[in-house]
């Protein structure tokens, strides 16, 4: 696979969130069986919220918010993240049509309560059910930061957890979404360094099993994410389309993402693969994306197609946010 340098794999990962997210949105909610037996094969607009193709929903939107306030503040500033997702909410920044819509409860909830000047760390949902996918849809801009900070051995370090963690936390807090952001953004850790993905598991999740090792709260949510496991009884790369739940859960989104991630062998078949799962197609689209876009980046073949490039709205936004996050966070030197 061909190497390529980082300023490269920000943009195919983020434009993986996004084009993941708009191919699935217009079949969001459908029946899976409805896409079974008529499945999905390029962009097309329409849905429940009857867009045009390439329009994005909150998952990017909220995507953007964490890679502006990177880029704005050179750093991580939870209080900013905050102050840009009540910018989205209120004010329909950082959307494609200037106008937000596709807003999930536990966000909502949380927002309305940062606006309320609770503090950011404070804000997060923290009840065992409310573990939506609203954290892990737009915490992929979190690998770059890491990398930069901390390199690519961040997850050696309890330090890269709380991160990640309380990155989820100003929506998400309860255990069970935290360790699915854990395990996510160590392996986009790996594959930004090339991992191959038949060693994704075997070289990220032993970093996940040894910081719970030592933070023992957080096993019962762990034991969750069993399915993704090696030691599963059944191994997820052998599980049937019927065994795959495509609900906006936190642990059903990351299982039917890797699912599909390991089961393909481009961007394109990965992404139709897991937006015709149906169920929250949009939130599981954007989760593969990130990991698909990284991956493939700078494969000729098998990168994000271009004709659905050239389709996805608001890339003047997309561009000019990548442009002030690269400067800082990104290079021109291969990973």
């Amino acid at each position: 696979m061909k190497t390529s340098c980082l300023n490269e794999k920000i943009t195919s990962a983020i434009y993986g969130v996004a084009v993941g997210d708009a191919l699935g949105n217009p079949v969001q909610f459908l029946p899976r069986e409805d896409l079974q037996a008529n499945p999905l094969t390029e962009m097309i607009g329409g849905g429940v919220f009857n867009k045009k193709p390439g329009t994005w929903t909150d998952d990017t939107s909220m995507t953007l918010c964490l890679l502006a306030s990177l880029a704005d503040r050179g750093t991580l500033d939870y209080e900013d993240v905050m102050e840009n997702f009540i910018d989205w909410l209120c004010n329909s920044a950082f959307t494609p049509n200037e106008k937000t819509f596709d807003v999930g409860q536990a966000c909502f909830r949380s927002i309305i309560t940062g606006r309320r000047g609770v503090p950011p760390l404070e804000c997060g949902r923290k009840g065992e059910h409310e573990n939506g996918n609203g954290s892990l849809m737009r915490i992929a801009p979190i690998v770059f930061y890491l990398y930069k900070e901390m390199g690519g051995d961040a997850f050696s370090k309890d330090e890269a957890f709380k991160v990640v963690e309380n990155v989820s936390a100003l929506t998400h807090a309860h255990p069970i979404a935290l360790v699915g952001c854990d395990i996510y953004v160590a392996m986009l850790m790996e594959l930004l360094q090339g991992c191959r993905k038949e060693e994704l598991r075997d070289k990220a999740l032993p970093k996940v099993l040894n910081y719970v090792e030592g933070h023992p709260e957080y096993k019962p949510a762990l034991e969750r994410y069993s399915r993704i496991m090696l030691s599963a009884p059944k191994d997820l790369t052998e599980l049937q389309t019927d065994e795959i739940n495509s609900s906006g859960y936190v642990v059903d989104t990351l299982e039917s993402a890797l699912w599909s991630f390991l089961t393909t062998d481009s961007y394109k078949e990965c992404l139709l693969k897991a937006v015709n799962l149906a169920g929250d197609s949009d939130s599981i689209g954007a989760v593969v994306g990130g990991m698909a876009g990284l991956y493939y980046c700078g494969d000729e073949e098998r990168k994000i197609p271009q004709e659905w490039m050239e389709k996805v709205r608001g890339k003047k936004l997309i561009n000019s946010l990548l442009d002030k996050f690269c400067a800082t966070f990104g290079s021109e030197e291969t990973v």
